[in-house]
């Protein structure tokens, strides 16, 4: 993105100055001054007390400056990287500040797009602040800055929906800082270390590892909604903080002058228009909205409580079945024995869909229960005088399940979106233990005598479903072996 410097503002306290290098045409750079202009001005509205706020925009030149406050107790990867995992009293102190800090901004239309560890910052008496709110957004405001990937945001952290190249939104924010929350806890990004590439692969398709036993039980009922593969069923940050700080529309500051002459009069005209058009949402939103009205607008302190009922996995008056909302499974586990007091039970094994290998076996599970497993593995070609190659795929279900294999050809994503037409070739169902195996012949001959012909390599997938309506949250084993 850029560098960062200490420096000294005007009045002798030490800032962090981010530069950002602009490149392109001179209307390229026009417009990009223009756009990132109305985009800080929003940046420079937002004031929370656990956000490290934007001082001011800067354009130098060729280059663009942004000032921020410099806080002396280092980051959060820093943290975890010198002293190990937080404790969960720790990771519980953590969590509320942040949630309040990304529900404002969420409030004032402004996504981060790439909270991560090291944009968790603290102070020198170690209270938490989210940084560089806005400033993927700054980059990405115009063609004329400098942008070096399609997709914007860190792999460890990113949501399901940006590693497949989505537009982030407020729901993203809220599972890459449940992912930040998660490190903090294990130490260990939710999708593991390894290559950038294998990285976006696994989170496109939620591969995610489960959080450990070791991780106590409210804090777990309190990360794993965040984490939710599904945009759709994570809370908001408003909601997953609750409490006033989580549900309430902060009043907007009053307007500050800036300093740089380069910028001041585009975001002067800027800020009027954004005020005016803020002060009118807010009027017209909190006449039919009460958790969004603001100080013109009265709230009731007080709410009738609703009648106090059962629900399926949270008895009245109590809390919550483990891996569950009190209504249903979440985190992708899934209730498997029927018995609502130990919530859903049954976890999902995380294994990469790549991992396939001639000789090698996957052992995985098939949770939750409308889970399909996926795993892509290439054929080779090779020389048989009697053109009689084959491959042989092979699936053990567990004992007191009954699943099916189904071989096709071609190459998918682990997700299920297919990557290329699917065509299915034989398929085979194992029960109770017993082992049902796929075999396929060497499609066509070299000529006898000659080394060329016909190249049989290719790309199959192995699909692994429920054969029946028994479940269990015991792994299965897959192999294959042979060539053509």
């Amino acid at each position: 993105m850029g560098v960062v410097d200490l420096a000294v503002g005007p009045d002798g306290r030490p800032v962090a100055i981010k530069r950002l290098a602009l490149h392109g045409s001179a209307l390229d750079m026009a417009r990009a001054r223009q756009r990132i202009a109305r985009e800080a001005e929003t940046l420079l509205r937002l004031d929370h007390p656990n956000i490290v706020r934007l001082l001011e925009v800067i354009d130098d030149g060729d280059d663009l400056i942004l000032v921020m406050p410099y806080l002396a107790g280092g980051t959060l990867a820093d943290q975890v990287r010198t002293h190990g995992p937080l404790s969960p009293d720790q990771v519980r102190l953590l969590a509320p500040p942040l949630l309040s800090a990304l529900a404002a901004a969420h409030r004032q239309g402004v996504v981060h797009r790439d909270i991560k560890p090291a944009n968790v910052l603290f102070d020198a008496d170690g209270r938490p602040y989210l940084a560089d709110f806005g400033v993927a957004s700054l980059r990405d405001a115009t063609s004329g800055l400098t942008a070096t990937g399609m997709m914007v945001g860190t792999p460890e952290f990113m949501a399901p929906e940006q590693a497949r190249g989505e537009d982030a939104t407020a729901a993203s924010d809220v599972f890459s800082l449940g992912a930040t929350l998660a490190f903090a806890a294990t130490g260990s990004p939710p999708y593991g270390r390894g290559d950038p590439r294998v990285l976006v692969s696994r989170a496109a398709k939620g591969k995610m590892a489960p959080l450990p036993p070791s991780i106590p039980a409210d804090l777990r009922r309190r990360l794993d909604p965040l984490l939710d593969r599904q945009a759709r069923r994570r809370p908001t940050a408003a909601a997953a903080q609750g409490g006033p700080d989580g549900t309430r529309l902060l009043a907007a500051p009053a307007r500050r002058t800036w300093t740089s002459a380069a910028v001041g009069a585009t975001i002067g005209a800027v800020a009027t228009v954004v005020v005016l058009l803020a002060v009118t949402l807010v009027l017209a939103r909190s006449t039919s909205d009460p958790s969004t009205a603001g100080a013109t607008a009265t709230v009731p302190t007080t709410v009738p409580a609703a009648p106090c009922e059962d629900q399926p996995y949270k008895p009245c008056g109590g809390t919550a079945a483990p891996f569950t909302d009190g209504v249903a499974c979440i985190a992708d586990h899934g209730d498997y024995d029927g018995d609502p007091a130990n919530g859903c039970e049954a976890a999902p094994v995380v294994v990469d869909p790549d991992t396939l290998r001639d000789g090698k076996a996957v052992s995985a599970n098939l949770v939750p229960e409308g889970n399909i497993d996926r795993y892509g593995f290439a054929v080779i070609d090779k020389w048989h005088l009697s053109c009689d190659g084959t491959i042989e795929v092979t699936l053990t279900a567990p004992k007191g399940a009954s699943m099916h294999l189904e071989v096709l050809k071609g190459s998918a994503a682990g997700d299920g979106s297919d990557l290329s037409p699917l065509t299915a070739l034989k398929g085979a169902t194992s029960s109770d233990g017993r082992a049902a195996t796929v075999t396929l012949t060497e499609p066509s001959c070299p000529d006898v005598g000659f080394l060329g012909g016909e190249d049989d390599a290719t790309e199959l997938v192995a699909r692994v479903t429920w054969a029946d309506d028994r479940r269990t949250d015991a792994n299965y084993r897959l192999t294959v072996t042979g060539s053509y």
